[in-house]
C-alpha cells in the first residue's frame, strides 16, 4: 500500500468509526480532527487575530478552544460563534464572556453586521471557519456573503470538504469542497490555497479549505 493510499485509508477509518465524536476540549464536545484543532492552534499563533468567526456551534467545545487559544496569544481576541440553534450549547462554552454567541443562520445579513461591529472594536486580522450547513449552496453562500467583510491576510477555512467521496460519505451530493470550487470560478483572485498547512498532518477533514485572502 503507498503512503498516499495509508493516508486515505486512516482518514476513513478516522471519520468512519466516529472516533471524531469523541473528541472534546476541557470535557466540551468538539467534532474536529485532532489534527486540524492543532493545525488552527498553529495558525492562530502565527495569525494573532483579534476575531475568530465560527459558523456552526453546536456544544461550544470549538468556540471554547477558538477563545482559550487565541487570547493566550492575544488577550484581547473576541469569538463569534454562529448557528440557527443553541439549544446543544454547554454551560461552560456559554460561560466564556470573550465569545459572543450569534442564534441565526450563518447566512443571515445580520452575521456581517455583527463582524463589522466586532471588527472596528477589535482591529487586526480576523480568523474565519466555516463548520454549519455543508449542503454546497448554503457554503457558497457563507463565501460569497464575507466577501465584503474578509479582508487581505485574514484566514478561512471551510471543513468538512471531505465529504462526497473526498475521501468520506461518497453518497452525500455536493458539499464544502464543490462550494470552494464553484467560488473560486466565480472569484479566482480572492484567496491562495495554503496547501502546506493542509497537507501538514497526511490528512484534513478541509480539503481545498485552508484559505487565505489575497
Amino acid at each position: 500500500m503507498s503512503e498516499y493510499d495509508s493516508r486515505v485509508e486512516y482518514h476513513k477509518w478516522y471519520y468512519d468509526t466516529l472516533v471524531w465524536e469523541e473528541v472534546k476540549f476541557l470535557g466540551v464536545p468538539c467534532y474536529k480532527s485532532v489534527s486540524d484543532m492543532w493545525n488552527y492552534q498553529e495558525i492562530l499563533s502565527e495569525l494573532k487575530p483579534s476575531l475568530i468567526v465560527e459558523f456552526g456551534t453546536l456544544f461550544g467545545g470549538s468556540a471554547l478552544f477558538f477563545s482559550m487559544i487565541g487570547r493566550s496569544v492575544n488577550p484581547d481576541l473576541r469569538v463569534l460563534s454562529v448557528d440557527i440553534s443553541h439549544e446543544n450549547l454547554e454551560p461552560k462554552a456559554r460561560a466564556d464572556e470573550a465569545i459572543r454567541f450569534l442564534n441565526v443562520s450563518s447566512t443571515d445579513s445580520t452575521v456581517v453586521e455583527n463582524i463589522i461591529e466586532l471588527r472596528a472594536q477589535t482591529p487586526g486580522k480576523t480568523f474565519f471557519i466555516l463548520d454549519s450547513d455543508h449542503r454546497k449552496a448554503h457554503v457558497l453562500a457563507e463565501l460569497e456573503s464575507l466577501r465584503e467583510v474578509v479582508k487581505p491576510g485574514d484566514y478561512v477555512v471551510v471543513e468538512d470538504g471531505n465529504v462526497n467521496g473526498n475521501p468520506v460519505c461518497p453518497g452525500w451530493g455536493e458539499g464544502p469542497k464543490e462550494a470552494v470550487d464553484a467560488y473560486f470560478e466565480l472569484y479566482p483572485d480572492d484567496y491562495r490555497f495554503d496547501k502546506e498547512r493542509e497537507s501538514k498532518f497526511g490528512f484534513t477533514f478541509a480539503p481545498s479549505g485552508f484559505l487565505v485572502r489575497n
